[in-house]
């Protein structure tokens, strides 16, 4: 498996877990997921006044971000891209750029780590950020550079890549697979459209959609993959869906899928509005590393 696909193998997995609850059923600890990535921390976040606090060394890899501790003054200094933060533990005033900002709670220190609120990491490092209160996930969201080209390319195959790539935030209950190969992911795109698509893995499927400069989780549905059905408002799903959560998509247009299993390599095809599947092949290795590629039957959709 090439490094790309480990990657994206790896953070997909991690995704689906903390989404659905799978890496915290054990216990109630918050977690802190930073562009689809959980985060270690040796200070566990927590809820106070109605504000969650997280530990401020845990979102050092938000991308265009650096972090500078005066242990002296006891002063945090966020760096955004040219744009400076300061905050002050044990206080609510904080600076984000030449704007005072009061916060709901303050800054404090436990076990010798800086526990900031959510709304500062916000405010100071430009992110999207979302307290999943049910699940007791915090995620934050900021695109690199890179994936914000991508959104944005004329080539759909190239906005497919920075769609797919961009941080996640679970807005429903993620239901998880129980049946099926856990070894494959099968991605559909609507004909010409990269700004939202669907994943399937095992008997589960969930529907993703940008919103601003984040991917958002919209819906989540768990198939029976013993029995076929049609389902009028998504006709490239060939079983019956048995339970959702979120509100279910319509599609109009037929699909494409990028079907990726570990062993066994990247197939590819179309599927149309009545729900006829065409197996197209096999990936070549060029267009397996790009994960995903040009399909001209798609234009026949």
């Amino acid at each position: 498996m090439n490094t790309f696909f480990k990657a994206a193998f790896a953070s997909t997995i991690s995704f689906s877990m903390l989404a659905s609850g799978v890496s915290g059923a054990a216990s109630k600890s918050i977690i802190v997921q930073v562009n689809n990535v959980p985060m270690p921390g040796d200070v566990d976040p927590y809820v106070q006044n109605g504000s969650t606090l997280v530990a401020l060394n845990m979102i050092r890899s938000i991308p265009g971000v650096t972090i500078n501790w005066n242990n002296t003054s006891k002063t945090v200094t966020v760096d955004n891209n040219g744009t400076k933060s300061t905050l002050v533990a044990g206080k609510k005033e904080t600076m984000v750029g030449d704007k005072k900002v009061t916060l709901s709670t303050s800054s404090a220190m436990k076990n010798g780590r800086v526990m900031v609120p959510l709304r500062f990491i916000a405010d100071a490092s430009g992110s999207q950020v979302y307290w999943d209160a049910p699940d007791r996930t915090v995620y934050v969201a900021k695109p690199t550079e890179e994936m914000q080209k991508e959104i944005q390319s004329s080539d759909i195959s190239v906005a497919r890549h920075g769609a797919y790539s961009l941080p996640r935030i679970a807005k429903v209950n993620v239901l998880s697979g129980k049946e099926g190969d856990s070894m494959a992911y099968i991605r559909y795109f609507q004909k010409n459209q990269s700004s939202e698509f669907f994943e399937q893995h095992m008997d589960s499927v969930n529907y993703y959609r940008i919103i601003d400069t984040h991917v958002e989780l919209l819906w989540s549905a768990r198939l029976n993959l013993q029995q076929e059905a049609k389902n009028a408002s998504l006709p490239f799903l060939t079983n019956k869906i048995v339970e959702q959560s979120g509100k279910m998509p319509t599609i109009q247009k037929g699909v494409v899928y990028y079907n990726y299993s570990v062993p066994g390599g990247t197939t590819f095809g179309t599927i149309d509005k009545a729900g006829k599947k065409t197996r197209l092949g096999e990936a070549t290795e060029d267009q397996a590393k790009q994960m995903f590629f040009s399909i001209p039957e798609e234009e026949q959709l």
